[in-house]
């Protein structure tokens, strides 16, 4: 009678040993990554907040522009990193066979996934830290509640983390990768609420936008940043939550897929 082999559980090693490897190749090219990670957010928050924010004025019950738009600007950044991180980045480790590598050592493609994700979530970490102290000192984020736009941060890396890994297991070449920026992150950005309120939209847009998990990211951020809360965040968040459920085990199927010949 034959035994099935048992699969290993999860190992924090493996997974923090590939974050760590990530981590140092970060360290490495710092100088490089930097531009993307703060001083482009950064010109951006403030040629909106300082120019579109004294056309507008105010938004929605007395909020500035800028306070408004300052945690969307925030979070479609963090989305942005954690994408380019599981899509572009790990489409360069499975064509240069990193990965492939990697499991001839006691890893799995599970842990692949988590360990990337990891990184992916400390990306997103560091773009909202960095950009978040900027917009404070201009004062377009107050009180201590803004501290809690870490929590959509995490989020949002975790997110989009695995729907990155969606498009690099089957991605052909890397121009398919640029359509993905085109034409998912960048609708997402722009119809998320990040820079107008959700409402504003045509009733048929309303729905499809609040499809968007970006759209659930943002509005918990914005619900830290300007200290308003109520059962619209809670529902954002499970929504997120179980988003990542359904598309993660998608994720690591056809990354094993690619993978395992």
């Amino acid at each position: 009678m034959n035994r099935a082999i048992p699969t290993p559980g999860i190992r924090r090693r493996s997974v923090t040993g590939l974050w760590l490897r990530h981590a140092v190749s970060f360290v490495r090219y710092w100088k490089f990554v930097i531009t993307w990670v703060l001083i482009e957010p950064v010109i951006i928050l403030v040629a909106v907040g300082f120019g579109v924010g004294k056309l507008i004025g105010s938004v929605e019950d007395g909020v500035s522009y800028a306070e408004f738009v300052t945690p969307g600007l925030i979070i479609g950044n963090a989305m942005f990193h954690a994408l380019f991180e599981t899509s572009w980045n790990a489409y360069n480790r499975i064509d240069n066979d990193v990965y492939e590598t990697a499991l001839t050592t006691p890893i799995t493609v599970t842990e692949i996934t988590m360990g990337d994700i990891l990184w992916a979530v400390t990306r997103s970490i560091l773009t909202v830290v960095g950009t978040a102290i900027v917009a404070a000192m201009f004062g377009w984020l107050n009180g201590w509640e803004a501290i809690g736009i870490l929590i959509p941060a995490v989020m949002v890396g975790i997110t989009f983390g695995a729907l990155g890994f969606l498009f690099s297991a089957v991605a052909p070449h890397t121009t398919f990768l640029t359509l993905v920026f085109t034409l998912v992150a960048s609708p997402m950005f722009f119809f998320s609420g990040s820079f107008f309120p959700i409402s504003i939209l045509p009733d048929w847009v309303e729905p499809i936008a609040w499809v968007m998990p970006l759209t659930s990211a943002v509005h918990i951020a914005r619900g830290f940043a300007l200290a308003s809360f109520d059962m619209s965040h809670v529902w954002a968040a499970v929504y997120m939550i179980v988003f990542t459920a359904i598309i993660w085990p998608i994720a690591i199927l056809l990354l094993r897929r690619r993978l395992i010949k």
